[in-house]
């Protein structure tokens, strides 16, 4: 019984951290921080990975505050039970992405947060599966003459209804 509440506590745990986590750093984005926007000189000589991220991300203050908008919006996505897989999905692409560039570029601690965010938006993932095979891969029953076979359907036409109006 016990491990019957652990799960949904913890899916819910794992979404609103992601979710303060996500729009924290989005919000930043969004405001134009984070990035070094402005006049620079890069060296190759002296000029490490995460400078070299840092500049390419800031050269265009537009490009910048989207990327915060791709941090907030599935982030956001998370906060309704209908919408938390398609927000997971959102923010794992965005989470793995940030991943992969902070252990290319050699960001050094940070590298391992997002990889825990990232393992913790495919959790997610993992937890709306069946909507996703739902969605995405099971055709809906249907009957010989191929009208949907939902639940309207097994009452009854709704020829009653109608009728009475």
């Amino acid at each position: 019984m016990a491990s019957k509440k652990l799960i949904p506590r913890l899916v819910f745990a794992v979404r609103l951290l992601l979710f303060v986590v996500f729009v924290g750093y989005g919000s930043i984005k969004l405001l134009g921080g984070q990035y070094d926007y402005g006049d620079w000189v890069i060296s190759n000589r002296t000029a490490d990975g995460t400078s070299v991220v840092w500049a390419f991300y800031g050269y265009s203050p537009v490009y910048g505050r989207f990327t915060g908008l791709y941090e907030v919006v599935p982030a956001l996505l998370l906060l309704s039970r209908r919408t938390v897989t398609l927000g997971a999905l959102g923010l794992f692409a965005v989470s793995l992405n940030i991943t992969v560039m902070d252990f290319a570029y050699g960001y050094p601690m940070v590298k391992y947060f997002s990889l825990a965010y990232t393992l913790l938006c495919l959790f997610l993932v993992v937890q709306g599966r069946e909507r996703l095979l739902s969605a995405f891969w099971r055709l809906p029953a249907t009957d010989e003459g191929g009208a949907p076979n939902g639940p309207d359907r097994q009452r009854g036409s709704g020829s009653s209804r109608r009728s009475a109006v």
